[in-house]
């Protein structure tokens, strides 16, 4: 059926997580979305198993928390090695944050749960929240102009074509990107280590291994090397180098072949399993000189592929589409304007490259506090934020003093009766925080033009400070205001109220939304 009539607002291609969250985040603000993948229904493959605290914190103000911890396998974030599983281990550091630790400057902790027990859980709250998906079906091609994306589809069941048009369409089809390619935009290689099997099965291997159950069990047996992941109760994925130099090397490990390897690296002869599923995949790392063209940007490993260390490649896809969704959909709807979609190559666009580029280092032994930078940690320098700067926050820093660029600071608080984080309060609106002594940035609130949906949240009304931290870490003792993104991103602050602070608001709110600001070159390469 021809959607001619009927343009949407967001066309997403891809519906891994990536994909999904960029569609669920355009969507929750009132954005007509249309998710198109070529696949049947979303990922059989486990994939990536490490949600981690900033992404939670995504799921948190989405309303999935809970029923995301629920398929949390609760491991160390260690990886064991051993000759076989059944040998004695040595446990070491993979660089990741160990489980409560994130708690110390976030109200959620990070998740060890399958991609794709994650997956249907976004994709039922895109439905939720209004979003159309259509599954089984190719992006044959697409063409901009000044006013629409057309693309023209294809239905694998039915053979038929058709077109749609949208304001923007986002490619989130992964390294291969068919959008990526027909923009004429690179993916530039900062590495690669192999070419890699991964093999989905069921057995029952818990007994076996002499050791706690990690995220990863590596065995170093000569001839079946390879790393063990638990992926669920007596389900895991054995994952293995292949032989380099070697046609069609996948082609020849068979069932069988799998699974004589598998209970030799096991150290069980006869261990009873059932092989599911292969997945070839190439362990390295590469990153698109541009995400954006027009009217066509690019999220997760359509942008920026990582290699597993350090659990970032999923994640930092989610992180995308949660900073691009909301600014598709304000500008969608008039509420902010186009400059505003500029700020995502600028605000993405280093935090890709410094995962990608970290993800080819080795994390054996590392700092795991330290990676709390990739999650908390991240600053953006933008357009759209007043003195913003692109970066990473140390650790010392994250958390405690709100700055532009950075994420609010979590504290908790008191409202309505019901203790909340900080992070609970920006979701869907711009947010300005003021403290009791704050009248004038309320009263210049009264005078904003209309728009998006704006809150103003003061200390000792709206909200209450039990602990004192908000008022500390958001400098607000005196007459201070911070201006807060739907994303949860800090876009300005001012340390005191000046006799024209309706003035002064007006404008931080219209940067905000890139009102401000001259149209920027879209095609400027990422830093």
């Amino acid at each position: 059926m021809s959607q001619l009539d009927t343009p949407y607002d967001v066309l997403v291609i891809g519906a891994g997580p990536s994909g999904l969250a960029t569609a669920i985040a355009a969507a929750r603000y009132g954005a007509h979305v249309l998710l198109v993948d070529r696949h049947s229904g979303v990922s059989i493959f486990p994939k990536a198993t490490g949600i981690r605290g900033r992404t939670m914190e995504i799921m948190r103000g989405w309303g999935l928390e809970d029923q995301v911890r629920s398929g949390d396998m609760t491991l160390p974030t260690t990886m064991s090695i051993s000759e076989t599983l059944a040998q004695p281990a040595q446990e070491v550091s993979l660089g990741v944050p160990p489980l409560g630790l994130s708690r110390t400057v976030s109200p959620t902790d990070l998740v060890t749960a399958p991609q794709d027990y994650l997956e249907p859980i976004l994709l039922d709250h895109f439905h939720d929240v209004g979003g159309e998906s259509r599954f089984g079906t190719d992006l044959l091609s697409f063409s901009m102009d000044d006013d629409l994306v057309r693309a023209e589809l294809r239905s694998r069941d039915r053979g038929d074509r058709y077109q749609v048009r949208a304001r923007y369409i986002v490619g989130a089809d992964g390294r291969r990107s068919l959008v990526r390619d027909q923009l004429g935009i690179e993916l530039a290689p900062l590495g690669m280590e192999g070419v890699h099997l991964a093999a989905l099965f069921e057995a029952n291997l818990a007994p076996l291994v002499n050791h706690r159950l990690c995220v990863l069990h590596a065995v170093m047996k000569p001839a079946v090397e390879g790393v063990f992941v638990p992926t669920g109760t007596g389900r895991w994925v054995y994952d293995m180098e292949l032989e380099s130099g070697v046609p069609e090397a996948a082609a020849r490990w068979t069932p069988e072949r799998l699974a004589e390897r598998i209970r030799t690296a096991a150290g069980a002869s006869d261990l009873i399993m059932k092989i599911q599923a292969t997945f070839r995949w190439d362990f390295s790392a590469a990153v698109a000189t541009r995400y954006q063209y027009g009217r066509a940007f690019l999220v997760g490993d359509a942008a920026h592929g990582t290699t597993p260390r350090g659990a970032t490649g999923m994640n930092t896809g989610i992180a995308d589409g949660h900073n691009l969704g909301w600014k598709l959909a304000w500008v969608s709807r008039g509420w902010a304007h186009e400059t505003l979609l500029d700020s995502y190559q600028d605000e993405r666009g280093p935090v890709g490259r410094r995962n990608a580029s970290r993800s080819m280092e080795s994390r054996i032994g590392g700092s795991a506090e330290s990676s709390l930078a990739a999650d908390f940690g991240v600053t953006y320098g933008s357009t759209v934020i007043a003195d913003g700067q692109t970066g990473e926050l140390s650790l010392d820093e994250i958390g405690q003093r709100v700055r532009p660029g950075a994420r609010a600071p979590h504290a908790w608080v008191d409202r309505e009766s019901k203790r909340l984080s900080t992070i609970d309060l920006f979701d869907g609106r711009l947010t300005l925080i003021i403290g009791a002594a704050g009248g004038a940035w309320r009263a210049g609130a009264t005078m904003l033009p209309p728009g998006p949906p704006f809150q103003v949240l003061a200390v000792g009304t709206e909200i209450s400070d039990p602990t004192g931290e908000l008022l500390q870490r958001y400098g607000l003792a005196g007459t201070g205001a911070v201006l807060v993104r739907p994303d949860g991103y800090v876009s300005w602050t001012s340390q005191a109220a000046e006799q024209d602070a309706a003035e002064i608001l007006r404008g931080a709110v219209a940067k905000s939304l890139g009102e401000s600001v001259p149209a920027a070159d879209r095609l400027v390469a990422v830093a």
